[in-house]
């Protein structure tokens, strides 16, 4: 084919943020794709080297590798290598394929100086390709030398990107025209992309892929590490998400239900003649297969089978649906289906005798109901009795749930053992519990030692301990008899055991989050987090919780259980108000003439900021009002002498959920 008929159209992008500038254009798969593998965890260990014709840079084991060759490596070992001269460099972040493998390689890049242009990488697209779709050619790449080394440098990596047919014939080239620069630490060192664009021509054959490295003039500044090199085609922007739940990823059902869930997917304006084609992968996505028949905008699936499922929506033109190398794909969504729980256990501290606390504990789901002898019934992981009797013995049956909703049942059987003595029961309390000591039946009692609350005189004092003891009591009979005996009382703890939670408990509509934080006292070993989103953790300090709320949700129930090292309790509740609006702000004008409307001055929504200071100063700049509190109101008055109409200026501080210190100044005027 003559070059000179080959219409081409070509646009160059050499860095990624002005490929987001497109608007409604996205991207397809990649066509090709040299990520370099990964490689095992633990300390930095090169990797074999590309398949000989790929480059004609000598290829060098070492992790630092000498001069002018490169190596196959995770991260750069910048402490040991020349001096600490390159940065502190991590494996590439700029991938999907690297994000979900923490020991992804990238191909490091020892540069020298040399006088002629070395072919750095080349390879063959295998893919068929579509006439008239723009592909883009790119690689990300990093200089990794620091620029303390190379003070004033303006020599610097120069890469040419060449696409070209198999018989040779060249299609386009473009070259990074200043090199690449100095790596910023501002956020931590970030790769840049850089490559071209192609209008795919009619040819015969495979494409061929290019990047060579230009003459180098300057032995500094010159070295670079480069991954993900790609070629993928151009088009649509495609959006998909579950349907009713905007800003969802990730779905759970059990299969036990025959869960129908429904995507949904939306392309904007770029086909002439537009067609779709859903996908599906159960590796993670690294391999996606067409659903048949699946071309509409939505898709709805019902479930059996336990498993867990990709999504994701291409687009193409019609005529060239059947081709994956035409397409623009969307986001990717999960689906778990999960089947009955596994895995877990239920325990207890059977035999116990009677009048010391059975300890029950459950462990491996999300969620556990627990039913048991005398109408028993608790919702947490480890239940207690404190005080078991004879009539507690029995089985004790605990339903556990996946968090998608799978269940299944299992029991312990418990005994409580009863003893024949005249003064029960040998026991542990915790701290702070009132506890009943007993006496076999006599005609009066006179009971001994510290912490006695209730009078000593009677068969079943009650006592507060404040430290282990023994407690003595004297029976006398009705004949006059009277014997003694004594019952040992230990303090399992020192600190009473309080479960406190600490966050601001209020969420905007529709979709919020909040950061759940234990406060809780005393000598803790466990802890119980259900949120009220339906989900639960077993972490002292959990992740940040994301809640999406229905239009007719008003509120939801927190809850956090805790136990200590000696298998003392406590729970609480806090419920989480939901509020329309969040967005803080102070009103330009209020009006205090006691109608009930706009008659205050305060900063509104401000529910979940910290460290709040709101001020209001007359034209004087005297200050009028002052709170720390966001729900305390100005009133109009100073002193209890109301302000005159007019103009006053208020700053307000306050630090928010994200640890960013806000501050804000204005006007408002007090109208009378």
């Amino acid at each position: 084919m003559n070059t000179a008929r080959i219409t081409i159209l070509i646009t160059i992008h050499l860095l990624l943020a002005a490929l987001a500038s497109e608007a409604q254009q996205g991207f397809g798969a990649p066509v090709y794709w040299q990520h370099f593998g990964i490689s095992p965890k633990g300390d930095a260990i090169t990797g074999p080297p590309l398949p000989a014709g790929r480059t004609s840079i000598p290829y060098s084991s070492a992790p630092c590798p000498p001069a002018g060759s490169y190596t196959i490596i995770k991260r750069v070992p910048t402490s040991s290598c020349f001096n600490d001269e390159w940065i502190p460099l991590s494996h590439d972040q700029t991938s999907t394929y690297d994000m979900n493998h923490d020991e992804g390689n990238l191909m490091l890049v020892n540069n020298t100086v040399v006088n002629n242009v070395r072919l750095l990488y080349v390879d063959t697209v295998q893919q068929a390709l579509c006439p008239g779709v723009d592909y883009f050619f790119s690689a990300a790449i990093i200089n990794v030398d620091k620029p303390v080394i190379c003070p004033g440098s303006l020599y610097f990596p120069r890469l040419a990107f060449t696409l070209l047919t198999e018989a040779g014939q060249l299609l386009v080239t473009d070259t990074i025209r200043n090199g690449i620069p100095f790596a910023n630490p501002f956020m931590g060192y970030k790769f840049g992309e850089f490559g071209v664009w192609l209008s795919m021509p009619s040819i015969s054959g495979r494409l061929v892929l290019r990047i060579d490295l230009l003459s180098t003039f300057y032995d500094c500044a010159e070295d670079f590490a480069i991954d993900d090199i790609r070629l993928r085609p151009k088009g649509a922007e495609i959006n998909i998400g579950f349907t009713g739940e905007p800003g969802n990823t990730v779905k759970a059902a059990c299969y036990q239900h025959h869960p129908t869930i429904s995507v949904n997917g939306t392309m904007s304006p770029f086909y002439t003649n537009p067609a779709l084609q859903w996908q599906v992968s159960m590796d993670s996505g690294a391999t996606w297969t067409d659903i048949p028949g699946a071309t509409s905008s939505v898709l709805t699936q019902t479930y059996t089978v336990p498993d867990t499922f990709y999504y994701r929506l291409s687009g193409a033109e019609l005529s060239m649906i059947a081709n994956p190398a035409c397409r623009s794909v969307s986001n990717k969504l999960r689906v778990e289906i999960q089947g009955p729980p596994t895995g877990f256990t239920i325990t207890s501290n059977s035999p116990v005798c009677s009048g010391q606390p059975l300890l029950l504990k459950a462990d491996g789901a999300a969620s556990y109901i627990w039913n048991g002898p005398n109408g028993f019934y608790d919702n947490v992981p480890f239940p207690s009795i404190y005080f078991s009797a004879l009539s507690d013995s029995g089985m004790y049956y605990v339903t556990v749930s996946t968090w998608g909703g799978c269940t299944a049942t299992d029991s312990v059987r418990v005994q409580i053992i009863g003893t024949d003595v005249h003064a029960w029961p040998d026991t542990a309390v915790c701290a702070g519990s009132v506890f009943s000591l007993r006496a076999s039946s006599g005609s009066s009692y006179a009971w001994t030692g510290e912490g006695i609350t209730s009078r000593p005189d009677v068969q079943y004092p009650q006592i507060l301990p404040q430290k282990s003891g023994r407690y003595t009591v004297k029976v006398t009979d009705a004949s006059g008899c009277s014997d003694t005996a004594s019952v040992l009382v230990t303090l399992r703890n020192k600190i009473p055991v309080k479960a406190i939670m600490n966050f601001p408990p209020y969420l905007c509509r529709i979709y919020d989050s909040l950061l759940f934080r234990d406060k809780s006292l005393g000598k803790l070993e466990t802890w119980h987090w259900d949120f009220g989103n339906g989900i639960s953790s077993d972490q002292q300090k959990p992740a940040t919780q994301y809640f999406t709320i229905a239009g007719n949700q008003y509120g939801f129930m927190s809850r956090l259980a805790v136990m200590d090292t000696a298998g003392c309790t406590d729970t609480a509740y806090q419920l989480i108000k939901v509020e329309d609006n969040c967005y803080i702000a102070v009103p330009t004008a209020f009006t205090p003439n006691n109608d009930g409307l706009n008659d205050y001055l305060y900063p509104l929504n401000a529910f979940k900021v910290t460290g709040l200071h709101f001020r209001v100063y007359d034209r004087k700049g005297q200050v009028v009002f002052e709170s720390r509190d966001w729900s305390r109101k100005w009133d109009g008055r100073l002193g209890g002498v109301e302000q005159t109409t007019g103009v006053y200026i208020w700053t307000l501080e306050y630090t928010d959920v994200s640890g960013r210190k806000v501050y804000l100044k204005g006007t408002t005027t007090l109208i009378r």
